[in-house]
């Protein structure tokens, strides 16, 4: 039992160094200088937009000039987390050929109102909602993963034009919604200003978070547009059983559930082919 106890504490502690380590060299945000280095290696020159929503500066990235009479792809990114997270989807040839690719720093995150935390999920759909709105884009695909999947969710429902919905490992039952004890020297007065303001944010989401998605559990039985959801079996920060609150909430025949076996929560990158496949297909259905 001694020995027990003795390694949970070495295990909390290690757990606790780390937070420390990544927290005071990570903010989950990269500067415009540092988006246009990071592309120029490929080539491609993005396009850094910085707009008011409400009094609250936000910043997107797309591949190339926005075009409204191609479709476009709207990547939705977690927490924490910046619209970086998406950038290997935005450098790829095939995809930028067909389709605006536009990534957004979510309010409180990347250069959105930085260390302001947003915990509606209304509000954070609303905020990149208008993106399409500003740029008149007609043929939509929210792509979504982690804590932005409840937002794409919520899009879709206000928004129901929205043509196709690609969700990846979604926090979006409130039965299911897993809490990690070490978070709590987030929040302690001796701790807390070791941590970067994006997980200061992250962890503020992580709080309501139930409470939200409580608010919109009716609404997934109302959405219209068809949603492909990927969730895989050994994610150990958003567990597996959430696939099961989307098949039991949104209709049949709008939805394509699949499970990707043996993977974590990384399937946007560890399963990039399959997630860039099931893109260029929604595209081409649209586009037909």
């Amino acid at each position: 039992m001694f020995l027990f106890k003795t390694t949970k504490i070495n295990n909390t502690l290690s757990i606790f160094i780390l937070l420390m380590l990544l927290s005071s060299c990570v903010t989950f945000r990269e500067s415009d200088k540092g988006v246009y280095r990071n592309f120029k290696k490929e080539g491609i020159t993005p396009q850094i937009y910085h707009e008011n929503f409400q009094g609250k500066v936000m910043r997107y990235i797309a591949a190339k000039p926005i075009d409204n009479s191609l479709p476009t792809l709207l990547f939705v990114h977690g927490a924490p987390g910046a619209g970086e997270n998406f950038f290997a989807y935005l450098k790829d040839e095939d995809l930028i050929t067909k389709a605006n690719l536009i990534t957004v720093d979510r309010l409180g995150y990347g250069y959105s109102d930085y260390g302001n935390a947003e915990t509606s999920i209304e509000k954070q759909a609303e905020s990149i909602y208008a993106i399409t709105e500003k740029y008149k884009l007609t043929n939509l695909i929210v792509v979504s993963w982690s804590f932005g999947v409840p937002i794409a969710a919520k899009m879709t429902y206000k928004y129901p034009e929205i043509k196709h919905n690609v969700m990846i490992a979604g926090a979006v039952s409130p039965e299911d919604e897993k809490f990690f004890g070490i978070a709590k020297v987030l929040r302690w007065k001796l701790t807390k200003w070791m941590f970067s303001k994006a997980l200061k944010v992250s962890d503020k989401e992580k709080i309501t978070h139930i409470t939200e998605l409580a608010k919109m559990q009716d609404d997934w039985k109302n959405i219209k547009t068809p949603i492909t959801y990927y969730h895989g079996t050994k994610d150990r920060i958003v567990p597996y059983k959430n696939i099961n609150f989307i098949k039991t909430n949104v209709k049949d025949s709008l939805l394509n559930a699949v499970t990707v076996k043996d993977t974590n929560h990384f399937i946007l990158t560890k399963h990039y082919g399959m997630v860039k496949k099931e893109l260029l297909r929604v595209i081409e259905n649209i586009r037909e």
